[in-house]
């Protein structure tokens, strides 16, 4: 009979590499551990988890890894008589580093590692619950959208390095967003400065109307560039095989912008069914992007964030005090989801523009001395606080009741409501009239 005086019968850490799944298998009875190697095949990992039940039929199983895991957690989740806890590379790391202060890793240790973590600490560590499939679904798809979002901005900086080598008066004809359809559509049209110079002028007016650079000042400036433009270099082994690189980079970048767009009517689609649609869509500011954004970093399990500092620390907004003796150092967490932080930081900024309080919270932060970004976090730290309240309720945000209990309170935000114009950042506003 098992012993239950530990919650698990056996506990397994593992450590997956591209060719092969390490894994260390502890009786949490006996102690004696066993090692393993196996392949890191789907029918691989099947077969073990068939001889394991075999071996162990009655057995309390929990199985660690590192995060992030999603390939192995999607696998593993189905199986209902094991229980996953998936833990931080870094909690690995420094366990790890408390034996081995020479810092040598290898990936059976590392197994064995994970292991005794679980059968020492598994009263510290979270088990791994999967949030729902709605929410689930927007996670990926706002994640998959910035990386795509990554790709299109790489292409774009390429881009602009090849024009530069061969043809820079192309980063004036084409605007300064080069991976919008004017800028590839030229460039595929007239990938060098000779063919453009000898298109007729109406042609190109006519091009820039279709794609809606119609400002006739702007057109004018261009056709001149163009007239009066000297080549950076005649040389055809240049030209020609520059242009080439041009002309697959735009083709490149017209894939990327459309897969951006099919991800954003996916992404709609899903944040409309979601059932916490209506609260996110509340936020001012949020719009199509950071509204999918901010409910896919919260999610949707309420009980995880029992209180509203650990949504904040959880999303990475939250600051990190260092103190020792009489010295103590406050700075931005930097161990964390950069996603997620980022998702919190560029809706606070956004909110400046569309909330009072918010433009008011802002402005005051700046004339305190605090730079941009320094606001800005700390703008978001204070939305944390509303946004989980409004989660843990599930109502959405009012902005003209929060500014009647600021009133109520007598905040000193209040003050500067009447000097704020939404649309418009107070502290930008501020500075022109000083000047």
């Amino acid at each position: 009979m098992f012993s239950p005086a530990h919650p698990y019968d056996l506990v397994i850490g593992l450590d997956r590499s591209d060719k092969k799944a390490d894994l260390c298998l502890i009786d949490t009875h006996t102690g004696e551990h066993t090692p393993q190697t196996i392949d890191t095949s789907p029918e691989a990992l099947q077969d073990w988890l068939v001889q394991l039940r075999q071996h162990y039929p009655r057995a309390r199983v929990a199985l660690v890894l590192e995060e992030p895991a999603l390939n192995l957690l999607a696998f593993l989740e189905p199986v209902d008589w094991i229980t996953l806890y998936a833990i931080n590379p870094i909690t690995l790391q420094k366990y790890r580093e408390a034996f081995v202060t020479s810092r040598a890793k290898d990936d059976t240790k590392d197994a064995y590692y994970r292991a005794e973590l679980l059968l020492t600490h598994y009263a510290k560590l979270k088990v791994w619950v999967p949030e729902d499939p709605q929410t689930r679904l927007l996670q990926q798809l706002v994640s998959h959208r910035r990386a795509v979002v990554d790709e299109r901005t790489g292409l774009t900086n390429r881009l602009q390095a090849l024009l530069k080598q061969y043809y820079p008066q192309a980063l004036t004809l084409c605007g300064d967003e080069l991976w919008r359809p004017l800028a590839t559509d030229f460039l595929l049209k007239w990938p060098t400065l000779q063919k453009v110079q000898k298109t007729k002028p109406e042609t190109l007016k006519q091009f820039y109307y279709l794609h809606g650079s119609r400002s006739q000042k702007r057109v004018e400036r261009r056709l001149a560039l163009v007239a009066r433009a000297v080549p950076l270099t005649r040389e055809p082994a240049l030209v020609e095989t520059f242009a080439l690189r041009i002309k697959l980079v735009c083709k490149e970048l017209r894939m990327v912008v459309a897969s951006i767009k099919d991800y954003d009517r996916q992404i709609a689609q899903t944040f409309a069914a979601h059932p916490d649609h209506r609260l996110f869509h509340s936020l001012p500011g949020a719009g199509p992007v950071l509204a999918p954004r901010l409910l896919a970093s919260v999610g949707s399990r309420r009980e995880r964030f029992p209180a509203s500092h650990h949504l904040q620390h959880y999303s990475g907004i939250a600051p990190v005090t260092k103190q020792s003796g009489g010295k103590r150092h406050v700075h931005r967490r930097y161990l964390c989801s950069k996603f997620r932080r980022q998702s919190s930081h560029e809706y606070a900024k956004e909110s400046i523009l569309w909330c009072r309080w918010a433009a008011a919270f802002y402005w005051q932060q700046r004339e305190k001395g605090c730079p941009h970004h320094t606001a800005v976090r700390a703008l978001a730290y204070k939305w944390h606080r509303i946004i989980w309240r409004c989660w843990q309720d599930r109502t959405p945000y009012d902005d003209q009741r929060y500014e009647a209990t600021l009133r109520k309170r007598n905040s000193p935000l209040v003050k500067r409501f009447d000097q704020i114009e939404v649309g418009k950042s107070p502290w930008k506003s501020a500075q022109k009239n000083l000047k």
